[in-house]
């Protein structure tokens, strides 16, 4: 017997076993014997037995956390995604529960849409004063360096849709905040499917107007997938694992340059090239003059990122 063959084989046996245990009562060993299954291999069936385990046993963070690793697949099934909804609202991530909404079908999100709603106005009436110091610090982001940015910006996930949209439009104006963290709340608008239109601050310091519901995500831009393409080309040269790594900074880069890729990088070849130049001290090659300084101001924002 291979060694493929004694894991799976080790695999339904610990299923089975945790399916008994759960049958019988005994959640705390069932969640061991879950925990073994799901190191030797992540399935989306131990999975959600793995989330119900822990809801059942009050462990409602450590649910989300596993549930957010096979999240799609909650949204397969109405029984599943209920189950999703549910926990998101125990722990008020209202933001995330919104979103999921969006991935159902239309009928899914009427019936579960009073869902959401409910449990946010209940959070208002109870937790008031929580919302409040939530909503000031989100509104006030760029008071805080980038690590304090990324924690307030986790704690806004909390906010009930609306107030989190009327702290958001002040954010995306915010001159004093880190590129990195307007187009992070863009994004979050986005996926929520904001149809109110906002005014964004773009590198070069204007005022750009979207729709986040009409934008497209990073990976489906357009821009993006062609500068892979192009980056895929170094492979030979440069080998696998330093491709690998170019591809992280330019998903790095690209998300500050987001919405405006188009803008921001006008010939993708001359990019590419641009980057690796910039990365090996190679000579720079040709480019559009706007392109360099669009280039520029990308590495600026990424230097004060990282310091």
């Amino acid at each position: 017997m291979t060694s493929e063959q004694n894991t799976n084989e080790r695999y339904s046996s610990l299923v089975l076993e945790a399916k008994e245990e759960i049958n019988n009562g005994s959640l705390s060993r069932a969640l061991d014997t879950l925990t073994l299954a799901y190191q030797l291999r992540q399935t989306v069936e131990v999975n959600h037995l793995l989330v119900t385990t822990l809801i059942a046993q009050g462990q409602y963070q450590e649910a989300q956390i596993i549930a957010d690793e096979y999240l799609t697949s909650y949204a397969k099934e109405e029984q599943s995604a209920k189950t999703y909804l549910n926990l998101a609202l125990h722990n008020h991530y209202f933001l995330n529960a919104w979103e999921f909404l969006t991935w159902l079908p239309e009928r899914l999100q009427d019936k579960f849409r009073f869902m959401v709603v409910e449990e946010e106005d209940h959070y208002r009436l109870n937790q008031e004063k929580t919302i409040q110091t939530i909503a000031r610090q989100f509104y006030h982001l760029s008071d805080g360096d980038m690590i304090e940015q990324q924690k307030r910006l986790l704690a806004a996930n909390k906010l009930p849709l609306s107030e989190y949209e009327i702290g958001a439009k002040f954010v995306l104006r915010d001159p004093f905040l880190s590129q990195i963290s307007r187009t992070t709340v863009l994004d979050e608008l986005r996926r929520v499917k904001t149809s109110d239109s906002v005014e964004f601050m773009d590198l070069k310091g204007n005022l750009n107007t979207y729709i986040p519901a009409e934008l497209k995500s990073l990976e489906q831009d357009q821009t993006y997938v062609n500068i892979l393409k192009e980056l895929d080309k170094y492979t030979k040269k440069l080998g696998p694992d330093m491709v690998h790594g170019l591809r992280e900074q330019v998903h790095l880069l690209l998300m500050i340059a987001y919405p405006q890729l188009s803008i921001i990088v006008q010939d993708v070849t001359s990019w590419v090239a641009g980057l690796v130049a910039e990365t090996f001290e190679y000579a720079m090659p040709d480019e559009p003059d706007d392109q360099v300084i669009w280039r520029n101001k990308l590495q600026n924002s990424l230097i004060n990122l990282i310091n």
